[in-house]
């Protein structure tokens, strides 16, 4: 077979896959903000997920979406949650609200979406951990750094690998349209608990400029390991860092901004002398994952790079009961909220 064949087969089948890759139960949105817009809905339109209702607070909000829709738009959250088609509901909305909207819609029998913080306390959580059990349906929240690329690699890595320590920083600029503890730094908190285990506080402390820009120094224990934490909206958001280093038996793994992880093996030693002092070893770095801007493909784009589009596609999969594995259910939560609940106290 020709060169040339062998490719028009590869991109056949890509196709096929694409196309046959649908969603047979009917969905719904409730709201239509500024990070719904830029992450989730590209994400739901690409997997080709049946929207029948866009849910709105306002109806001249409802009038704009209506005159080119995604799906039509509504403020009647009641008969959605009424219309039996609808399997699964995506809820983005006001944060203060989330609480409330995630437990009518588990009471009506519907699968929930919900972008974090499906609350504000642990005694919430607790409770909308109860609702769903109750429900019998599932509820999934949108902390999307537990579904990126990198993760999802260093977390293969991490398992056959003993973990030292790790220094991590997660650094924006200011923030006075919300609050910040959850509405952003509930992602850096509830990833390192992810990746590696259940948190306690061993110090914390905080410079602050202003309402919108602190800093909060922490250092944290998980079993064995130790970590050194900095959390600030004092920096910039044109210049966001998230950077993650990992000491294990084995190497430095170091994870930016999402898009880069890399791995660094360790020498070892001779007779207890290390190495790269005896040979002058230059350090091998290996990428695992590196972002590619240039070649425009799925794979590449941040929606993807993120978690966006793997925590939508899980959420669908499994509404759809096919099988795949909820990373953020409401449970798995309560270390990140008992956490947050502490740092609270002393902030």
């Amino acid at each position: 077979m020709e060169m040339r064949n062998i490719i028009e087969l590869l991109k056949k089948v890509r196709k096929r896959q694409m196309l046959q890759n649908s969603f047979d139960s009917a969905y719904a949105f409730v709201g239509f903000g500024n990070h719904s817009v830029n992450n989730l809905y590209p994400a739901i339109n690409y997997l080709r997920i049946p929207l029948k209702y866009i849910v709105v607070k306002s109806s001249e909000t409802a009038e704009l979406i209506n005159k080119n829709p995604p799906a039509p738009a509504t403020t009647d959250l009641e008969s959605v949650l009424n219309d039996r088609e609808v399997n699964g509901i995506f809820i983005c909305a006001n944060p203060d609200s989330h609480y409330g909207l995630v437990k009518k819609c588990l009471q009506h029998g519907k699968n929930v979406f919900v972008e974090k913080p499906p609350c504000k306390t642990a005694d919430e959580l607790k409770d909308l951990i109860e609702t769903e059990k109750a429900s019998g349906k599932i509820c999934l929240a949108g902390l999307q750094k537990r579904y990126s690329s990198c993760v999802n690699i260093l977390g293969k890595h991490l398992k056959t690998d003993e973990v030292i320590s790790y220094n991590y920083r997660f650094t924006l600029g200011a923030y006075p349209e919300g609050n910040s503890l959850w509405d952003l730094y509930i992602h850096p908190i509830d990833l390192l608990g992810f990746l590696f285990g259940a948190s306690e506080l061993l110090s914390i402390a905080e410079t602050k400029s202003s309402k919108s820009a602190n800093s909060l120094f922490l250092q944290l224990r998980h079993g064995k390991i130790i970590g050194s934490v900095e959390i600030s909206t004092q920096y910039s958001w044109t210049r966001a860092l998230e950077f993650l280093s990992i000491n294990t038996g084995s190497g430095i793994y170091s994870l930016l901004n999402h898009q880069s992880l890399t791995f660094e093996p360790k020498n070892g030693s001779v007779l207890s002398l290390p190495k790269e002092k005896i040979f002058h070893t230059v350090p091998e770095k290996k990428y695992l994952f590196n972002g590619n801007n240039f070649l425009p493909v799925l794979e590449n784009n941040q929606i993807v790079s993120q978690g966006y589009f793997s925590e939508i596609r899980t959420f669908a999969n499994l509404c759809e009961r096919r099988k795949s594995r909820n990373l953020s259910s409401l449970s798995s939560l309560l270390n990140t909220f008992e956490l947050i609940a502490k740092i609270e106290k002393h902030v």
